[in-house]
């Protein structure tokens, strides 16, 4: 592809060099809140010049009003993530910066692709991949609420794959849990998106590194954990800085619930319980609780995340390889994964919007 048309692809999409610069900053802060007055779009209304609404996606934690849109011309669906314009916390600029650095390295499968970039007189707006389900969602809608082994280890590695590349452009995400991971969209021609797992959601990552290289130092007035309780890491109690360690963390108890279904400490609602509870799952009996049931490698993993800090880098292929032998003694096939024949199954017939409703009354009260 010549500079040429890589400049017209860049035109066509309004993406400038200014959103491939770093924009500053700004730590999320619980006392300013993300504002959600932007007009409800209705289904039929343009997004842009490209894009018309066809219906709207609940954001987990609304710091974005997210719709599924298709393309005027060429059909093509997306996701539009839209945010108010001179919001005092630029969540979707970082965004766009992030999916664009990804895009710009090297073809990573777990990031979407940016399809366009567009500004309105209320908001701006990005178009990018539309993903599936997240992991959340489908691990409720499986029998027992889990994933079976070999599907749970595969779909950890895909995780792994996201968070690496995103640790190796120098960014940490420090909101990992199973509805910051979806699976692709099945369009009813290609079921192999059913099997690739994205990463989502930047709005709490962190630049890390500087500009050389090197780490940054750890700040005096460390970023207060906003995410789930549920997988928080340790340090998450201690408020001192996040780093890689801190992202892996929080995938190994992803990837535990998605696997069991639970965490022995889920039942609780206070950030110290939680972080003596996770304490004492490094050894002994409470450890049983945790890993019980699962391959020994995961007690490998733990030991090994555990042993990282600040400044060391993780061996992500030490990982690797922990799930692969993990899958290779199992004696089973990764493949097909758990929900495919289901996601088929329901595009071919899809329900009802009353049968949606009525499904997610059980997964708000889990």
């Amino acid at each position: 592809m010549t500079c040429r048309t890589q400049k017209s692809n860049m035109e066509d999409r309004n993406i400038t060099d200014a959103d491939r610069e770093c924009p500053k900053q700004v730590d999320y802060d619980e006392r300013v809140k993300p504002t959600k007055d932007l007009k409800a779009l209705q289904p039929g209304e343009n997004i842009g010049k490209n894009w018309k609404m066809v219906r709207a996606i609940d954001a987990e934690k609304g710091f974005n009003t997210i719709y599924i849109a298709e393309h005027l011309k060429s059909k093509k669906m997306a996701a539009v993530k839209m945010e108010k314009k001179n919001e005092p916390i630029e969540i979707l600029k970082f965004e766009l910066y992030i999916l664009l650095k990804v895009e710009q390295q090297k073809k990573c499968k777990q990031f979407c692709k940016v399809y366009e970039k567009g500004q309105e007189p209320e908001y701006n707006f990005i178009a990018i991949t539309l993903c599936g389900k997240n992991l959340r969602a489908l691990r409720k809608r499986l029998p027992g609420g889990k994933l079976s082994l070999c599907c749970g280890l595969s779909v950890a590695q895909q995780c792994l794959k996201g968070i690496e590349e995103l640790h190796r452009l120098g960014f940490i995400h420090r909101n990992i849990a199973p509805s910051t991971f979806a699976i692709g969209n099945y369009s009813g021609k290609n079921p192999e998106e059913l099997r690739n797992v994205y990463i989502l959601d930047f709005g709490f990552a962190h630049q890390y590194v500087k500009p050389d290289g090197k780490l940054k130092a750890p700040s005096v007035n460390p970023w207060k954990y906003v995410g789930s309780l549920r997988h928080m890491p340790r340090t998450a109690y201690s408020h001192v800085e996040f780093s890689r360690m801190e992202d892996l963390e929080m995938w190994f108890y992803m990837t535990v619930e998605l696997i069991k279904g639970c965490l022995p400490w889920a039942h609780l609602k206070d950030m110290k319980e939680v972080f003596e509870y996770q304490k004492a799952c490094r050894n002994g009996l409470p450890m049983r609780e945790l890993l019980g049931g699962l391959p020994a490698e995961f007690v490998e993993i733990m030991r090994a995340i555990d042993k990282l800090s600040f400044k060391i880098e993780p061996n992500y292929n030490d990982i690797y390889g922990w799930l692969s032998n993990a899958i290779l003694f199992s004696g089973k096939s990764e493949f097909p994964y758990d929900w495919e024949e289901m996601e088929i199954e329901e595009f071919k017939n899809p329900p009802k919007p009353e049968e949606k409703k009525e499904e997610k009354k059980p997964e708000e009260k889990k």
